[in-house]
């Protein structure tokens, strides 16, 4: 992400995504236009690639949501966890409640 906005890479592969979903997961006929990628109803999150975070996940086996300064997450990362957990926190519960599980 960069100013909130995804890099024109990543940009291309999200615009491959809706369709590609629609005809192999759903079965659908693409024909005529695609909605927004934000727009599309099947979205269910954007989510950063947290690249600073996932070699500290790693080492101390944990998500990378739950990493504590012992962890290595220190000054700007535990920023980075915190939005983290709260992206991870939301798409967890868009994911329980389309199968209509409540979370605490």
């Amino acid at each position: 992400m960069r100013d909130s906005r995804p890099v024109k890479a990543c940009q291309r592969w999200m615009d491959k995504i809706p369709p590609v979903y629609r005809s192999s997961v759903l079965g659908e006929s693409i024909a005529g236009a695609m909605p927004p990628v934000l727009q599309d109803p099947y979205l269910l999150a954007q989510l950063k690639h947290y690249r600073s975070l996932m070699p500290l996940a790693m080492e101390a086996n944990k998500p990378m949501f739950r990493l504590k300064p012992a962890d290595g997450a220190i000054g700007a990362h535990i920023e980075a966890v915190n939005d983290c957990h709260r992206d991870f926190l939301s798409l967890a519960g868009k994911l329980a409640a389309a199968v209509g599980i409540h979370l605490l």
